[in-house]
C-alpha cells in the first residue's frame, strides 16, 4: 500500500463532530474538544510523522462510531498505546483479540475490557509497512519512554526532548503526552500543557485524572482558553526552557 509522506497531513484528517450525542457522554471538558492551530511550522523529515509536534489535535485523536481514531506508525506502538489507554468506558484492557487492516490505511484493533465490554480503536496508520518506522519504535522510542520517566523530575528538560521525540513518531503515545503536559504545565507554558492533556483526555476521556487536569488547567492556564480568531498563516513559537525540579 503506498505511504503517505509527512506534508499530507489533510490526508488524515478526521471528520468528527465534537457535540455528537456519543462525545457528550465523555463529559470531557469543552477545551478538550477544541483544536488548535499548529504550536510551529509543519516541515518534512523521513519517517516522521508528526515532525515538531506540529499536526493538529484533530488529526491524532478523535472520534467516530462511538470509537477512538489515533494516529500511529508501528504495530507495537499501537499495542503498547492500546495497553496504556484502556478501554474507552474507563476500564483495564484485559486482552486484545485481533485486529483487522482495511484499503483506508486504517488498523483496527478489538479488545476486551475488565467490565466485559468489548472495546475498538481505530488507528490511522501513517506509512504502513514502514519497517524503519517499526524498526525505529521497538529499538529506540521504547526506550525513550523509560528514559523520560527517569528524567521527569531529576532532569526535565531532557524529559521533554525524549518525550517530544517520542510523539513525533508516535502521536498518540498517552504516556508521552500526559508527561509533556505536566512538565508544560509546571513551566507554565500553557499552549503546550493545553496541546498536550487534550489529546491525553481524547485517548482516555474516562480517567480519574480527568476534574483534576481540568482544574489545574483552569486555575494556571485560564487566559489560554479562551478562543482566538485562527490566523491562516503558519507561525513558529519558541519553546521555554523547564527549570530542573522535584516533585
Amino acid at each position: 500500500m503506498a505511504g503517505m509522506s509527512a506534508t499530507s497531513c489533510e490526508t488524515l484528517r478526521s471528520f468528527w463532530k465534537p457535540k455528537d450525542d456519543f462525545v457528550k457522554t465523555l463529559n470531557l471538558p469543552d477545551w478538550v474538544l477544541e483544536s488548535s492551530i499548529k504550536l510551529r511550522i509543519f516541515s518534512d523529515f523521513p519517517n516522521t510523522v508528526n515532525p515538531e509536534d506540529a499536526m493538529p489535535e484533530d488529526d491524532i485523536a478523535s472520534f467516530a462510531n462511538q470509537s477512538r481514531v489515533l494516529l500511529a506508525a508501528s504495530p507495537a506502538a499501537m499495542r503498547d498505546i492500546y495497553k496504556m489507554a484502556g478501554c474507552l468506558d474507563g476500564s483495564e484492557l484485559v486482552g486484545i483479540r485481533g485486529n483487522k487492516l482495511t484499503d483506508s490505511q486504517e488498523d483496527i484493533w478489538y479488545g476486551l475490557c475488565k467490565s466485559g465490554a468489548q472495546d475498538t480503536i481505530v488507528f490511522k496508520v501513517f506509512e504502513m509497512g514502514n519497517d524503519d518506522l517499526y524498526r525505529l519504535y521497538e529499538d529506540e522510542l521504547t526506550k525513550n519512554w523509560e528514559e523520560s520517566k527517569k528524567n521527569m523530575n531529576s532532569n526535565p528538560d531532557k524529559a521533554v526532548r525524549l518525550a517530544t521525540r517520542i510523539v513525533e513518531h508516535e502521536p498518540s503515545h498517552p504516556g508521552a503526552r500526559r508527561l509533556l503536559g505536566s512538565l508544560y504545565l509546571k513551566a507554565g507554558y500553557c499552549p503546550g500543557a493545553i496541546r498536550n492533556y487534550r489529546i491525553y483526555l481524547r485517548i482516555l476521556p474516562r480517567t480519574p485524572e480527568k476534574s483534576r487536569i481540568d482544574d489545574l488547567i483552569r486555575k494556571s492556564c485560564k487566559e489560554s482558553l479562551i478562543p482566538k480568531k485562527q490566523e491562516p498563516k503558519e507561525f513558529s513559537e519558541d519553546l521555554p526552557t523547564i527549570e530542573e525540579s522535584g516533585n
